[in-house]
């Protein structure tokens, strides 16, 4: 290595693992959420970067003394928002390994094994949550990132031309509607922003006494907004809600999709929640098979 001699990396390596050893097990001395007030670790921040490197043992000491008092300790027993933690022993090991081969997987060429092992996991996967076999699926950083890819697949068989022409300026593009209950996922609105939809484009529906989506509100909103000119083209149903868990009737949002040919997101939000990983699965198309 010729950023670091290899037997200083072996040795810095060793403490780290030490260090994050200690703070794992020691960590309900901490707690879960940070006590710290707006720019109290900034003011402990040098204000100017360091001219050369410093030894490991200073570094974690810079990390206990300026970082730590700073940090949501998600993997904390007490923390109980949002989601779980993904930082376990063997995610950590992962992470080491994943840093030291630094693969690049924009193209199978890239990373032969990349491409490859993401197929079989996804496999897997498929497996693990009972879906058929002309299932295929892509591994995503966030939630969010495969919400939008979804809105963007929705838009896209609209065939519009979208991808060669955009939407902006045109006046042969329909004002167009998404659907999602009053308890999905952030998410789908951020995606509605990044791909031109906006937050116009987004009509939220009524949920019941258990936060669940009624179907029934969906079909009457997609009738309105067809006789007022809106094109509707995709609808989400959550299944299990951040919030509060709750589950959207799926099959009779699909009757409804069906009925009106939409696209229907599954959004699995607490299936993602507890894995540690964020993935989205669509059926594999019949040029595919």
């Amino acid at each position: 290595m010729s950023d670091m001699p290899l037997e200083e990396f072996r040795k810095s390596g060793h403490q780290l693992v030490d260090w994050i050893a200690d703070y794992l097990k020691d960590i309900e001395k901490y707690p879960p959420l940070s006590q710290v007030n707006p720019n109290d670790i900034l003011e402990r921040i040098p204000k100017s970067p360091p001219q050369k490197g410093e030894d490991i043992k200073n570094v974690l000491k810079d990390v206990d003394k300026i970082l730590m008092d700073g940090i949501t300790h998600w993997n904390h027993p007490g923390f109980m928002a949002y989601f779980n933690s993904t930082s376990s022993g063997p995610g950590i090991l992962a992470e080491f390994l994943t840093a030291a081969l630094g693969v690049n997987g924009m193209l199978w060429k890239t990373s032969p094994a990349f491409t490859e092992h993401e197929k079989a996991m996804m496999n897997w996967f498929r497996q693990m949550v009972g879906l058929p076999e002309n299932y295929w699926g892509i591994i995503y950083d966030t939630a969010s990132t495969s919400s939008m890819h979804a809105i963007a697949s929705a838009r896209e068989q609209l065939n519009l031309g979208f991808r060669e022409k955009g939407m902006a300026g045109r006046s042969d593009v329909p004002r167009l509607r998404m659907y999602c209950s009053e308890q999905a996922h952030s998410s789908i609105e951020k995606g509605a922003l990044t791909l031109g939809v906006g937050l116009e484009g987004i009509r939220k529906i009524s949920v019941n006494e258990t936060f669940e989506m009624i179907p029934e509100k969906l079909d009457e909103a997609i009738s309105v907004d067809i006789k007022n000119g809106w094109k509707p083209f995709y609808v989400v149903a959550t299944v299990g809600t951040t919030s509060t868990t709750s589950v959207d009737p799926v099959e009779e949002i699909a009757a409804i999709c069906a009925k009106h040919n939409l696209w229907l997101q599954r959004l699995l939000q607490y299936v993602r929640n507890i894995i540690s990983g964020f993935t989205s699965m669509l059926p594999m198309p019949e040029s595919l098979q």
